[in-house]
């Protein structure tokens, strides 16, 4: 292999490791919570496969480098814009009230907000919970 040309390779190892990782361990809290890592294993990747090109320049390291800055681009657009939740017209403003519905409390027992409107202070908070 070329001088400089296993900095390429290694680039796009990083990439794809990176994604590939985070896919495999989804289930992961602590990994699902944090997608922002398989962004930043592309940006090191891309930063290795740029590395490659201070030596002669090869097609393969071309290659490389435009392959890792398009996941690096692709997963900062997934990651940062398409998989935001937007906001909808059902979004609860702090202070709004919000409106009537039921669900299930701990012991499975479906409770109605409606119940306690009027009776006693209520406190409502979403938790996203473990998915």
């Amino acid at each position: 292999m070329k001088p400089g040309g296993w900095l390429a390779v290694l680039g796009l190892a990083v990439a794809l490791g990176g994604i590939g990782a985070y896919a495999a361990l989804l289930r992961v809290a602590v990994v699902r919570n944090h997608p922002e890592l398989y962004v930043v294993a592309c940006a090191i990747g891309t930063v290795l496969a740029g590395m490659a090109l201070r030596r002669p320049h090869r097609w393969p390291t071309w290659v490389a480098l435009a392959i890792t800055a398009l996941l690096l681009l692709g997963t900062a657009t997934f990651n940062f814009v398409l998989a935001r939740v937007p906001g909808g017209p059902t979004s609860v403003r702090v202070g709004q009230r919000p409106p009537d519905f039921t669900l299930p409390d701990a012991t499975g027992r479906p409770v109605t907000l409606a119940e306690f409107r009027g009776k006693k202070p209520v406190i409502v908070v979403f938790y996203r919970g473990h998915w």
